[in-house]
């Protein structure tokens, strides 16, 4: 309750104590519940920013581990890099992977082997859990004739996270 003063009379330090610390507590009441909150939805975004990020990198890495398994082979070890480029796969390009062996059948014949590595990775789109990424790889090329060749790539790479495992679903050559 509000006390009038006249001009005689003056507050005593405790009843100015006592209004202004109601007051101040409800306001110190109100600055602590919104510093929190803004706290809490920062917490909130900055986890999801790195769940997003986390999930990119992943596309990238998945695609990076596709392309290698595309052109880094070997004559020696062909069928287990073929069923690597298949355990990599998902969709049509997985469909596309089954039963060729033609494939197969021109690495042996020529002995090729291809020494290759990822120079650049970048994610290109993404909607969910698929994305598409663009990569730029290089290998050393070597065949029965005795040649090698340096052989650059540009590819764009489709992925699609299958049960919490990033597979290539598309490869595209890019000129």
């Amino acid at each position: 309750m509000a006390a009038v003063v006249g001009d005689t009379e003056s507050l005593t330090t405790e009843e100015v104590s006592r209004h202004l610390g109601t007051r101040g507590r409800v306001l110190v009441a109100v600055v602590v519940a919104g510093l929190a909150a803004v706290v809490v939805t920062g917490a909130v975004s900055m986890r999801a920013d790195h769940a997003r990020d986390a999930h990119r990198q992943e596309l990238v890495e998945g695609a990076a581990a596709g392309a290698l398994a595309l052109i880094d082979i070997h004559v020696d070890t062909v069928d287990a890099d073929v069923a690597q480029l298949r355990a990599l796969s998902t969709g049509e390009f997985a469909e596309e992977l089954v039963g060729e062996s033609g494939f197969v059948d021109a690495i042996r014949s020529a002995s090729v082997n291809s020494d290759a590595r990822i120079d650049a990775a970048a994610l290109a789109s993404e909607t969910g859990s698929s994305g598409v990424v663009l990569i730029a790889a290089s290998a050393q090329v070597a065949n029965s004739a005795g040649e090698t060749t340096s052989r650059t790539y540009r590819l764009r790479i489709g992925v699609e996270d299958v049960d919490g495992k990033i597979l290539t679903s598309s490869v595209e050559f890019v000129p």
